[in-house]
């Protein structure tokens, strides 16, 4: 069977188990975004959390609880009344709370709605005689309301030497050529759960309280893979599941550290900057993705970049990287941290270190905001950069450089980065490099070379590296912009039409929605140069044989779309 049909066999298998392919979110390409919505709302709770009984842990990538053991308590409860009961909360006296929130794409896109559903969490969690310490969040976008779920982990230690470190993690899907039992597709997701530990030199003692779910039909074998690997990794931890009937894979995971943690936000300058790894492996999924819904696209691939098959052959070998646990980074990492108890020197020991998966390149810009320094990076290393560029420069992906169980990053002094690559390259799946240094103290600004910007399309994204040339958006009025609100019948609905007009209309500098109707149909806003609206509009239903444009209905640009967003 040739790729293009098996594509479509597992289009089919996954529809039939009521999941459409084309709405799954891809790895950590699910989480809710950080800088236009996680943060802001955190910042909008601020004073709701400041009335009650609840602390909100500095931002890192895991939660940090003194002891060499813990104990778990999960509850999982609805986004819209969420209920923790007291009594729940003070016998068991958790000493930090690990959650998971997959919240509806609706409400996850903005600040406000986002703020508001966690807003009643913290409020049930915060309003018991006991201190609840919240030490990790982690928010994903689920694409149906009645999949919306709060769940909490609290976490008890059990006392002695040392620190546990603990993580959720929870991811969707990575390759949808694949069966949603896949034993490696469980690896992947479950992995990069263990990453965020692993990335801080803890990997004694792992426990694995998984989290998964899926139509009935896949749940059996989901939930075998799932017990399988976690059984290979760790402990595993009886807990309740969500059962909501939508796919969805990760663990909270803890592992103990006899050692200092490395989160020393005092870098010296000159300190290097080493990745265990290239990354940026979402976009070859997303790609394949896209090339197998939008006919177009996948003509303009193989003419530009590369053959499917080879295609193919790439995203094989990176599912087979992905799928391999970072636990020997984890034991390098270890042997260069303070012993326990003992002060942090920065000409010998590792200063701090981070998973890079989901933001991608802008792990560093997080690292450069917590230290109060500057980071430059002479390259950025990509998985497939060919890829990468054709994803961003076609708005398959607005960051091309994400990923998911992907690199590990690592600030370390100069004099002891070359031995710790060195250490590193023994690892068989590795390719530990140097790409950039502490400037010194500043602002937290991240400098990348020039050609880091053909990765990214976010315009957002792009002014926070420093990019001098936008692209897209439109921000003014003129006798050449217009809009037109276009309804679009057939079918047109569950069939990847709505990320095909996304990215075509990125990629004429357009702005505004799609979203489906209740009867059916599509309705299209677009905005921007009136000529490129009219070929946009004249391009909706090439390439899909039951489409139709019903209306068009012309208007003046208001300027107010900054984004082309699907609804």
């Amino acid at each position: 069977m040739d790729p293009k049909s098996r594509f479509r066999e597992r289009v089919r298998l996954y529809r039939d188990a009521g999941i459409s392919v084309e709405s799954l979110s891809l790895g950590c390409s699910v989480k809710v975004d950080l800088y236009d919505v996680l943060y802001p709302a955190l910042k909008l709770l601020s004073d709701e959390v400041n009335k009650l009984n609840l602390v909100i842990a500095p931002r890192e990538d895991v939660a940090v609880l003194r002891g060499d053991d813990v104990d778990m308590l999960r509850v999982i409860t609805d986004v819209e009344d969420p209920r923790i009961d007291p009594d729940t909360v003070e016998g068991f006296a958790p000493h930090a709370v690990v959650i998971l929130a997959q919240i509806y794409q609706g409400k996850a896109g903005d600040p406000n709605a986002f703020a508001g559903s966690v807003a009643k969490l913290y409020k049930a969690l915060g309003s018991t005689k006991h201190r609840v310490w919240i030490g990790k969040g982690h928010s994903i976008i689920s694409t149906k309301p009645n999949a919306e779920l709060f769940l909490v982990d609290m976490l008890r230690s059990r006392g002695g030497e040392g620190y546990v470190l603990a993580n959720n993690d929870t991811i969707q899907v990575i390759d949808v050529s694949e069966d949603p039992t896949s034993f490696r597709q469980v690896s992947i997701a479950i992995s990069n759960a263990l990453n965020d530990i692993f990335s801080k030199g803890a990997y004694k003692n792992i426990k694995i309280a998984p989290v998964y779910d899926a139509p009935q039909q896949f749940l059996g074998g989901l939930e075998k893979a799932v017990m399988e690997f976690s059984r290979r990794m760790g402990v595993v931890v009886d807990v309740p599941q969500p059962r909501r009937g939508y796919l969805l894979v990760g663990a909270t995971v803890s592992a103990h550290l006899d050692r200092e943690p490395p989160m020393f936000y005092n870098y010296m300058e000159g300190h290097s900057v080493i990745v265990t790894r290239p990354f940026g492996e979402l976009s070859i999924f997303t790609t394949y993705v896209a090339l197998h819904t939008d006919d177009f696209l996948m003509e303009r691939f193989e003419r530009e970049v590369m053959s499917l098959e080879e295609l193919e052959k790439i995203k094989d070998s990176v599912l087979d990287l992905m799928a391999t646990p970072n636990v020997d980074v984890a034991k390098v990492i270890y042997k260069y941290l303070p012993e326990l108890g003992e002060t942090y020197r920065p000409d010998e020991h590792i200063s701090a270190t981070t998973d890079v998966s989901g933001p991608g390149i802008f792990v560093f810009k997080e690292l450069a905001e917590q230290a109060g320094m500057d980071i430059e990076l002479y390259d950025v290393p990509l998985v497939e950069p060919r890829i990468a560029e054709f994803a961003a420069r076609n708005y398959v992906m607005l960051d091309s450089t994400a990923g998911t169980n992907g690199a590990v990053a690592i600030v370390a002094p100069q004099n002891i980065a070359d031995e710790i690559v060195s250490e590193l390259s023994k690892v068989p799946h590795l390719k530990p490099m140097v790409i950039g240094r502490v400037i010194g103290r500043g602002e937290g600004r991240l400098l990348v070379p020039e050609y880091i910007h053909k990765y990214v399309a976010s315009n957002r994204l792009r002014e926070k590296l420093g990019a001098a040339g936008v692209l897209g958006g439109v921000s003014r009025r003129g006798d050449d912009m217009a809009s037109a609100v276009v309804k679009v019948g057939g079918a047109v609905q569950g069939v990847g039409f709505r990320p095909r007009l996304r990215a075509r209309a990125l990629s004429l500098g357009l702005t505004g929605y799609a979203r489906n109707m209740p009867d059916g149909t599509v309705e299209v806003l677009v905005e921007g140069s009136r000529d490129k609206v009219r070929q946009f509009i004249e391009e909706i239903c090439v390439g899909m044989e039951d489409c139709r444009t019903l209306t068009v209905t012309w208007g003046e640009c208001t300027g107010h779309w900054k984004d082309f967003t699907i609804g």
